[in-house]
């Protein structure tokens, strides 16, 4: 472990790198490193693990006095053999037995490693329930490119002020605590940064450089009004600490990207950090909608009947405010032809304004399958509980389907390892009628989902009726493998 490791437990809310659970499935915790570089001494690793206070077990440690911990293990291998190991015991904020445990706390470790590739390897057990573990692994490279501009990983910030301590939180006379999550909900407006730039002294001639970054969208457009511009005078260590207003940046998958070149503009380095926004804020703007120019865009060719169908079709992956104009728009049967063509230009203008076309028939192909998989006698696909979960969040990194368990209305079970900050989220949906194929969404761990804690219940009542409003687990039935569908997949 580096010399002078300061270990400092931070409120912070959101994660970040996907751990997975063990057997006791319950422990959320998430892991992010940054490779930095210290003059004179080479680089280092710097790592955040951030735990969910509401997955571990809190124990009573004095009179209404109560903690948690967890012991933490990790070490960085390299062809099989261990360079670095460390195993501590991280323990949580004391809480009175009236406080709210809805928090995270983060831990900063920093660890000397010599330059090239490494597999990291993470487990976390909560030392007041053995079975609730979690553990990650992931390759790593630590770069050391002397006689060469380089930059930092991009390290993401809850805060960023000046100060003249020496902890390890400080940097570059800033006092910097980690934001160990790269999406950026609907509360969270800013989005700050920091990172350093190496090797610039060795530009021969340049009296500055330049530093640019931006964000863009997941079709490689720059977003407007979300880029910066600096000049910077060569050194050793050049550090960089912003800030982006993002207020008013849509929902939706993001890179923010760092570029470093030459006074004569040439690229010397480059860092992008994927990140994600939920943005329900946003005022609809009519106006705008009324002001876009139709000729000769991709809309040009649908016909009425066409364009209601795709309107209908983006409801999955609408903002709220756009859901309530577009449900206006289509419970009115005069509604202009245009009116149509301008919105639904509008909304793909928005989430590519250099290329709408493409990103409307990149959506539309998934459309297409939803309908193929999730149509039933009653709605397209896209209108189906299955088909819109599957637009709006993608394609599940699992699917257990099951039709015929004895006893069990036929039932389906998604899993998706991660979305927007969420972790380990399902959907369970069960088709009721037997004859549609048009299931229902029963329960759903998502926010802003259904969530119901009888849904097993809800599943066996085809032939098993429940009274007892209190109850959530089912008796055994014979040949079930629903908590072994639910849990393991």
């Amino acid at each position: 472990m580096l010399s002078g490791s300061y270990r400092r437990l931070v409120f912070v809310t959101g994660l970040f790198l996907l751990l997975t659970p063990g057997d006791g499935f319950a422990i959320d915790a998430q892991f992010k490193h940054c490779v930095f570089r210290q003059p004179g001494k080479g680089p280092y690793v710097e790592t955040y693990l951030s735990v969910n206070s509401r997955s571990i077990a809190f124990a009573r440690i004095a009179e209404n006095s109560f903690q948690g911990s967890i012991e933490v293990t990790i070490d960085f291998s390299r062809n099989d053999t261990i360079v670095v190991f460390d195993k501590y015991v991280l323990k949580s904020p004391v809480i009175d037995s009236n406080t709210n445990t809805r928090f995270s706390f983060l831990d900063l470790q920093r660890f000397r490693l010599d330059p090239g590739m490494y597999t990291l390897h993470l487990k976390i057990t909560d030392t007041n329930d053995s079975s609730n573990t979690a553990s990650a692994s992931e390759k790593i490279e630590v770069l050391h490119e002397t006689g060469k501009v380089n930059i930092s990983d991009l390290m993401l910030a809850s805060s960023i002020t000046p100060s003249m301590g020496t902890s390890s939180l400080v940097k570059s006379g800033l006092e910097i605590v980690p934001r160990p999550s790269a999406f950026y909900g609907n509360n969270q407006d800013t989005l700050q940064y920091y990172l350093e730039v190496y090797g610039t002294e060795k530009l021969v001639g340049d009296s500055v450089f330049i530093v640019k970054s931006w964000i863009e969208n997941g079709d490689g457009a720059t977003v407007t009004n979300m880029s910066r511009f600096y000049r910077k005078t060569p050194g050793t260590v050049i550090p960089l600490a912003d800030a982006l207003l993002i207020d008013e940046l849509p929902s939706g998958n993001y890179f923010l990207k760092v570029e470093v070149r030459s006074r004569l503009n040439d690229l010397l380095a480059s860092r992008q950090l994927k990140i994600q926004r939920l943005n329900n804020n946003l005022v609809f703007d009519e106006a705008k909608i009324l002001a876009t120019k139709l000729g000769g865009t991709f809309v040009d060719k649908y016909t009425r009947n066409e364009l209601l169908d795709h309107v209908k079709s983006l409801r999955p992956i609408t903002q709220f405010n756009e859901r309530q104009y577009a449900d206006n728009l289509l419970k009115n049967k005069e509604v202009d032809e245009e009116l149509l063509k301008r919105y639904m230009l509008s909304f793909w203008e928005k989430r590519n304004p250099g290329n709408p076309r493409a990103a409307w028939e990149t959506y539309y192909a998934e459309v297409q399958k939803a309908n193929q998989l999730f149509s039933s006698k009653i709605n397209r696909g896209y209108a189906t509980e299955r088909g819109r979960v599957y637009l709006q969040y993608g394609v599940p990194n699992s699917r257990t389907v099951v039709d015929n368990e004895p006893s069990a209305y036929p039932y389906e079970i998604w899993w998706y390892y991660e979305y927007q900050g969420q972790r380990n989220i399902r959907f369970v949906f069960y088709n009721p009628d037997l004859i549609t194929n048009d299931y229902v969404l029963l329960h759903s761990e998502a926010l802003g989902e259904t969530f119901d804690p009888q849904w097993r219940l809800i599943i066996f009542s085809r032939t098993t009726a429940f009274q007892n409003l209190d109850d959530t687990q089912n008796r055994d039935h014979f040949g079930t493998r629903l908590e072994e569908n639910y849990r393991n997949q």
